[in-house]
Formats: C-alpha cells, structure tokens, sequence
C-alpha cells in the first residue's frame, strides 16, 4: 500500500487525520498510514516530529512507497483506526529554513558562477553544508560574493514556490532561481530566514563545499 506524503504539496498544513495501515511491534514500534503529513527524513534533510493521537512521533523514514512513523508506544492503536496527526510546528520550521537555505546558497552560486553545479547538501542543524563541483574561484572572493547575495535576497523577501505535481514530478522554485527537484519542505517566502551565515569554505580538487548557520 502507498502512503500519500500530503507534506509535499503544503509547508504550512500540519494537521490532519488519517487511517492506520499497518502496526509493527518491535524494540522501535512503528506505525503506517494511508497519508501523513509527516515529512520523512531524506533529501538532506531531518524527519519532522509530533504526536498521533497524543502519541509522541520520534522519528519518520521512507520505507519503499510507504512511510514508517516511529512512535512511543503503539498500545493504544489498531489497524482501520483513524487518528489525529500534529506535526511539531517549531521543528518544522527549524529544518524548513535550513533546507531553503541551502537552496538558495546553490543557486546563487551556481547564478554567480555558470561552471559549478550543486552536487549535494546537507541540512541538519548545527552540520549544514552544501557541495558543489566545477571551476571553482577563489574562497575568500566567494564567500564575499555569496554573504552579499544572501543579504539582498533575503531582503527582497522572494517567494518559494512548489512547480509541477506535488506527488509526481515537483519541484521548488525561489523567485526567479531555476526550480530544482526536491522533497523536502520550505517555508514560503525568503524573509523568514532573516539572517544566513556562511561559516566555512572549503575546496578539494574540483569540489567545494560550503558551510553554513541560519
């Protein structure tokens, strides 16, 4: 059975019901739905958390076309049982904002130098990073570059937008940037990042990596 990620077409619906699909007992008990709104970790970026039916959601995995939620205790449920699903509003944004972050230090790179494309990134709090491959310029000229454009954008408040079907071929877009393939969630205007600070630059061979704290 599929498991609707209803996440992927809205950042700001957190809550909803659903109807359980599968339970499995174990050391890490987990429960399936027929939709969530859930966001599963992947993409670079953390699992949302929260509560179903009161119960504490401490971890959210892909698990082929189905979605895993990790929950403290599955006691009190059972299969065909609708439940009420809270998504930790704070959490959500935390990661959320990172996540778009590393959106927008890709692309205005990848707009300031057309040789280096995005390869990968990593959103997590605290380890944030994005790397990049190409002909790479000087650390110090970058990082001068990249905090300017940051500033501006944000300051522009760009809207971030969801391009194509959510749940088939979606992409995100951040003002006039080149969408990108992504499934994560990202609040909807740039302003609420308020201020991100590049940290590191570094470059090996042909590949750079840049650090970075929302």
């Amino acid at each position: 059975m599929t498991t609707q990620k209803l996440y992927l077409s809205s950042f700001s619906q957190t809550q909803g019901q659903a109807k359980i699909t599968h339970i499995e007992d174990g050391e890490k008990p987990f429960i399936r739905l027929d939709q969530t709104w859930f966001h599963a970790q992947g993409g670079g970026q953390k699992a949302d958390k929260g509560t179903i039916n009161g119960i504490s959601v401490v971890h959210v995995a892909h698990n082929n076309s189905e979605v895993d939620h990790y929950v403290e205790s599955i006691e009190s449920f059972i299969v065909g049982q609708e439940v009420d699903l809270i998504v930790d509003e704070d959490w959500r944004l935390i990661n959320g904002k990172y996540h778009l972050a590393g959106h927008l230090i890709a692309a205005l790179i990848e707009n300031m130098f057309p040789d280096i494309r995005a390869i990968g990134g990593h959103h997590w709090p605290g380890e944030a990073r994005i790397e990049l491959r190409g002909n790479l310029p000087e650390n110090k000229q970058l990082e001068e570059l990249l905090s300017n454009a940051l500033k501006t954008a944000i300051e522009a408040d760009l809207p971030v937008y969801i391009c194509g079907d959510p749940f088939s071929n979606r992409s995100i877009g951040i003002g006039e940037f080149t969408p990108v393939p992504c499934g994560g969630t990202h609040p909807e205007r740039l302003g609420i990042l308020e201020t991100v600070k590049i940290t590191k630059v570094k470059t090996q061979k042909d590949k750079l990596k840049v650090s970075y704290r929302v």
